[in-house]
């Protein structure tokens, strides 16, 4: 064999190795293409009947479910104790708001489809209320003992 025939042979065998390699390129592009097209894909709906999110210790921070029949979506502090819930009863949407000791301090809610805002002492009970009804609306202090200290009633007035 002649050095011009090996030359030959050796650059027919050169360009089908060129292309092969550029055939494999473009295939392991369209590939990694392909899969990340699908890992960034957002499917139209997620079904499932609790959601925790946890922060990167593992404690949980928030999380959604239903209770009692009503979702709920319950927000926690450091600590894992709920500080806040959103949730919608038969009565209607409503926000509690909650203390480092687990007692509710603020409500505020549509008591079919009344608005109305309870605020509570650190022990849990109800000292003031603030509500705008079918009726009127009107403002309600209590004492420790649920007793009326001021109430202030505004009837509705006529359009």
């Amino acid at each position: 064999m002649t050095t011009e025939e090996r030359l030959a042979r050796l650059e027919r065998r050169n360009r089908r190795l060129t292309l092969g390699l550029i055939l494999t390129a473009i295939a392991a592009g369209m590939v990694a293409a392909a899969g990340a097209g699908h890992a960034g894909a957002v499917p139209d709906e997620v079904k499932a009947r609790a959601f925790r999110v946890v922060d990167e210790n593992g404690k949980a921070r928030a999380g959604m479910a239903l209770v009692q029949d009503c979702p709920v979506l319950a927000l926690l502090d450091e600590n894992e104790k709920l500080r806040a819930a959103l949730m919608v009863d038969k009565n209607g949407p409503g926000l509690r708001l909650f203390d480092e000791n687990n007692k509710e301090r603020a409500r505020l809610q549509l008591d079919k489809g009344d608005p109305m805002l309870t605020l509570s002492d650190e022990n849990g009970k109800d000292r003031a209320r603030l509500a705008v009804i079918k009726l009127g609306g009107g403002l309600v202090v209590l004492d420790e003992n649920g007793r009326i200290l001021r109430q202030v009633v505004a009837p509705t007035l006529g359009n």
